[in-house]
């Protein structure tokens, strides 16, 4: 993976312009099927978050801890779907249960033992979930959550934290990265629509307080604490590449939850067995009311799940008082449909062993550190986090804390990276500055090797760009 195009004392929009330009020259199959599928979908992509440009890299097929695209070219696969496929693309063991389960059947909505199948781990890896329910998606497990800890509460506001991503229902697309010239003083965030055609109503039942920061979560709980259902927050922040809690911070919020009767709900949609088997909330040795899950769970099948304290589970019904619902409505065709649901018991039963966590962890270690070495040998202004399969490195020495902090990233700076990495054979992380790598099951240690010697033959240019 060396580099056949050296880019030398280049400024950085030099150094985005020539990479982005060598990209072009290696996927012109990739440019024309997005111009083609961009008459057909909006974007010519089914999720926002895909498009970039000059145009995504589109994918011909997948396998183990490799992507190829429709140009033919190989890369080794870090972005992982989002971070999805912790267990690693078309893993043998998960795609003979799949044809299994295909011809016995797809869509029952009827109940089966595949139901125990699938949630007796989830119980299992989590002390805070009593009972679960299945559903399709990260967002429908957020949507569910909010809406049964309200229930639960009897009240409607919920606190969450400025630049987290939550999903991609109403409430979740207020204040996620919104621009900081709209966002207001950091002790009184403003709250912003991302998108028209959210309502004007939605942001008042959104109070807006700072990851690592437990004192605005408190000053909210005083100024609203009898109106407020739940603090929402993901354990560790993966919407700002990787910010972990600082020490005391998620110990407070479990605090504040019980002084103040809210419900604490983590987001594990993303940190879920990625950080450890029972994800953030076994990584951090703090238990919450409620957690939402999804991604990897499923090993690249859409699933998602919500589970809890069965006091609060048990607001789930269907149950009519004089026509008015007395529970917390959750419905849904999909819900727990047989793919998805052994796709669920297989990963978490038999693929994400403790040995697998072991050879993981040690790889992302590996990835981490070499980061660390040839950035100290460069001199690049950097820093690298990781815990668990996840890691990040950050184009700054200023750390990143808080979402007020992120104005130290130089975005531009990161896409140039992203797109040299591409162009050098390795997909680092999602396309984004916000985004993080993960190893996954089916990585090797010599793949991992060549990611950092992609960085190495890399990270000369980027010194340059960044004087």
């Amino acid at each position: 993976m060396s580099d056949t195009n050296p880019i030398r004392d280049a400024s950085t929009e030099e150094l985005l312009a020539a990479e982005c330009e060598r990209y072009e020259e290696r996927t012109p199959e990739s440019a024309a099927m997005a111009e083609d599928l961009r008459e057909l979908v909006p974007a010519g992509v089914c999720s926002t978050f895909r498009a970039y440009d000059p145009y995504p890299v589109h994918a011909a097929r997948a396998e183990g801890g490799s992507i190829y695209d429709v140009d033919g070219n190989e890369y080794l696969d870090f972005a992982l779907n989002n971070g999805t496929q912790l267990v690693g693309h078309t893993h043998p063991t998960l795609e003979e249960a799949a044809v299994d389960q295909i011809e016995r059947g797809t869509l029952y909505t009827r109940p089966t033992d595949l139901i125990e199948f699938a949630a007796r781990p989830l119980i299992d890896r989590w002390d805070a979930i009593e009972q679960v329910r299945f559903t399709n998606s990260g967002t429908e497990s957020i949507m569910h959550a909010t809406r049964l800890a309200r229930a639960y509460t009897g009240r409607e506001k919920i606190i969450r934290m400025e630049g987290a991503y939550h999903g991609a229902h109403d409430p979740a697309l207020v204040s996620k990265m919104p621009p900081l010239e709209q966002a207001g003083p950091e002790r009184d965030p403003r709250p912003v629509r991302e998108s028209r055609g959210v309502p004007d109503s939605v942001p008042e039942d959104i109070l807006l307080a700072q990851y690592n920061d437990a004192e605005s979560v408190e000053r909210l709980l005083r100024d609203h604490g009898a109106e407020v259902a739940a603090v929402l927050v993901e354990p560790a922040c993966l919407n700002l590449g990787l910010v972990e809690p600082e020490d005391g911070f998620l110990e407070r919020l479990r605090e504040l939850a019980d002084e103040y009767n809210v419900v604490l709900i983590f987001d594990e949609v993303k940190t879920g067995v990625k950080l450890a088997p029972g994800g953030g909330a076994e990584y951090y040795g703090v238990q919450p009311d409620l957690v939402a899950l999804a991604k990897a769970i499923g090993g690249g099948y859409p699933v998602g799940a919500f589970g809890g304290r069965r006091e609060i589970m048990d607001c789930i019904a269907a149950d009519l008082n004089e026509g008015v619902a007395t529970g917390a409505a959750h419905y849904g065709t999909y819900n727990g449909n047989p793919l998805a649901l052994r796709a669920v018991g297989v990963t978490l039963r038999e693929i994400l062993t403790e040995d697998a966590y072991d050879h993981v962890t040690t790889l992302a270690d590996r990835l981490a550190d070499g980061y660390r070495d040839v950035i100290a040998d460069t001199g690049l202004e950097a820093t690298v986090k990781s815990v668990g399969s996840q890691g990040m490195v950050h184009f700054t020495d200023e750390p990143i804390r808080t979402f007020r902090d992120w104005g130290h990233v130089d975005e531009e700076f990161h896409e140039a990276y992203w797109f040299g990495m591409v162009n050098r054979g390795v997909i680092p992380h999602p396309h984004d500055a916000s985004q993080q790598w993960t190893v996954s099951v089916q990585h090797t240690a010599e793949e991992i090797d060549a990611h950092v010697d992609a960085f190495a033959d890399l990270a000369t240019h980027l010194t340059a760009a960044q004087q």
